[in-house]
């Protein structure tokens, strides 16, 4: 089987949770509860997406589910396009391919547990300055899973070990190069760090252009001793060259 599409396999299911919209300072601007399934058709292709919101901003004593979806997206995916890379696990990035003057540029990541998705969307306006970002926490309908405590920056330092996948951009090239790697992180490598809910954290440009390579990473602390991280490089012709999966585990 096709590894890109056995990473979107992993994802199939119904997932209930909200999307969060922040501002560019990460300020909730509003919530929208919704529920996303993915079924494969009969003949296993194409893989159906269906995607329901509810009104906005629910009252917390409140059903958020209750009542008829307002909006609703629908997709099927025959293939994976080029825009999205899957790892091993499930879990995927996506964003634009290339970087060009006056266009909005995006980056997603999801992390995938198994009943839980932390899903993380960054916008860029046509100017190159980062905008707004949408925060997605999903969980595997009639599951009773717990979701993660907002991140705490210093929980990441430390040594860490375990697997690299890299998903490069070349259409020749291996698909998916996977690789032992171990990092430690300092003081210094929190710089720049954005903390969210369930575990997260973002690091990226300000500023993003064609003229200038940069790398927009996210990540997710899944348990005191597992981290999570995915990035998307970009070279210096604002072309996306490569994701990277690294799975860690503490030692030190």
């Amino acid at each position: 089987m096709d590894p890109q599409w056995d990473g979107l396999l992993r994802n199939v299911g119904e997932w209930r949770g909200s999307f969060d919209t922040l501002d560019r300072d990460l300020h909730l601007v509003k919530r929208t509860p919704s529920q996303l399934t993915l079924e494969p058709s009969p003949s296993g292709v194409p893989i159906n997406l269906r995607l329901l919101f509810w009104p906005d901003d629910p009252p917390e004593d409140v059903n958020p589910y209750r009542g008829d979806p307002v909006r609703q997206i629908q997709q099927s995916f025959h293939h994976v396009d080029r825009q999205l890379a899957f790892f091993p696990s499930g879990s995927f990035s996506r964003g634009s391919l290339q970087v060009a003057p006056l266009s909005r540029v995006y980056a997603e990541f999801c992390f995938l547990n198994p009943d839980r998705r932390l899903r993380l969307v960054l916008f860029w306006n046509g100017s190159g300055g980062f905008d707004q970002s949408i925060l997605i926490r999903e969980a595997r309908a009639h599951s009773s899973s717990v979701e993660e405590p907002v991140l705490v920056a210093e929980a990441l330092l430390g040594t860490w070990r375990g697997e690299e996948t890299v998903i490069s951009s070349n259409p020749y090239g291996d698909q998916a190069v996977v690789k032992p790697c171990s990092t430690t992180i300092g003081a210094d490598a929190l710089q720049g760090l954005r903390c969210l809910p369930d575990g997260g954290g973002f690091r990226g440009p300000e500023q993003v252009s064609h003229r200038e390579g940069f790398t927009i990473e996210a990540l997710q602390l899944i348990a005191p001793d597992r981290l999570e991280r995915l990035e998307r490089m970009h070279d210096n012709t604002g072309a996306w060259v490569m994701s990277r999966q690294q799975r860690l585990q503490r030692v030190a």
